[in-house]
């Protein structure tokens, strides 16, 4: 994916310094096969996470880490990575020997069951990846690129209206007939109508959802969340606010997002900060975005929206030549 890649080459300028024992860089695939959650800042709970985590900001909340990893891809980063401090007075269980890393302090109990490398404040151990990689040219560069990107696809398939018969129970959402991937744009408030839902991707590779708005409230119910999970990824690009209250499934892209859940939400989250009122469950994409998946062309119109990509991701180079 052309544009995919221009954005990344941007994304990793000044980086050169980094020392080769590093681990080497991670796409926006990888990270989303690799882990269940991503925050660029605060993360509490008091669910589990059945997969990999990475915290950018700091821990709150005792639950349980890597409990049912499932299909989830190998990784150098430990089953729980902290890039700030756990202040948790609860205890962290992390389970299946995926160790964890906490780059600042830790307060209370931590349990690596299983065994499993440890790393809290530099010791006992070293962290997995050693060094352990900036966070913002790992994780936010990549995951950031791609929210932007899938934002400027042109929309293939529709929502369907309030003359749906039984609207707004039971709604059929249908991807249209075609190859590769089915491209919705939609509102917050065409979302908000829905109070269940399912989606037939009827053929197609997966479905990217496109949704524009500050906030959502999140009382549609996913009916078939589980079982196209993989299939699909939510893109909040503008999003400030999401409370999902009802079960969800997909892939969540909410780069300014404070996220709240309060049942299962069946995939991988990317956020600006998590309270998980609700379980994570680890279901990785199939879709691959690092140049198999055909992606429709985005329209003139859209350039704006490209060119706020760049400026985040020239934010985050700044930021590297501060540091």
């Amino acid at each position: 994916m052309q544009l995919r890649s221009t954005l990344l080459a941007l994304a990793l300028i000044g980086t050169a310094s980094i020392p080769a024992a590093q681990a080497g860089p991670l796409t926006a695939t990888e990270i989303l096969r690799q882990f269940n959650v991503v925050t660029i800042g605060n993360f509490a709970t008091n669910s589990d996470v059945e997969g990999r985590t990475v915290v950018g900001g700091s821990l709150t909340g005792g639950a349980t880490f890597f409990n049912k990893p499932g299909a989830a891809a190998g990784s150098e980063f430990r089953a729980l990575t902290v890039y700030g401090s756990s202040t948790t007075g609860g205890p962290l269980n992390i389970d299946n020997g995926g160790g964890v890393t906490i780059a600042g302090t830790a307060a209370g109990m931590t349990n690596t069951n299983g065994g499993g490398g440890r790393s809290i404040g530099g010791g006992p151990n070293p962290p997995a990846p050693n060094p352990l990689p900036g966070f913002a040219e790992t994780f936010v560069a990549p995951l950031s690129a791609l929210s932007a990107e899938l934002a400027l696809m042109t929309a293939n398939s529709t929502l369907p209206g309030a003359a749906t018969p039984g609207f707004p129970n039971n709604v059929p959402i249908t991807a249209s007939a075609g190859s590769g991937l089915a491209v919705f744009n939609v509102t917050v408030a065409q979302l908000s109508a829905f109070a269940s839902f399912s989606l037939n991707l009827n053929g197609r590779e997966g479905a990217v959802f496109n949704v524009t708005g500050g906030s959502y409230g999140g009382q549609a119910n996913f009916l078939n969340a589980t079982s196209v999970a993989r299939d699909v990824i939510w893109n909040f690009a503008e999003a400030t606010s999401l409370d999902f209250q009802r079960q969800w499934g997909g892939t969540v892209l909410a780069p300014h997002a404070a996220v709240r859940n309060h049942t299962p939400i069946e995939g991988s989250l990317f956020a600006a900060s998590y309270d998980g009122r609700g379980e994570m469950h680890s279901q990785p994409t199939r879709l691959d975005f690092d140049g198999n998946a055909p992606v429709p062309v985005p329209e003139p119109a859209s350039l704006a929206l490209f060119g706020l990509g760049l400026a985040g991701l020239g934010l985050v180079r700044r930021r590297q030549r501060a540091a």
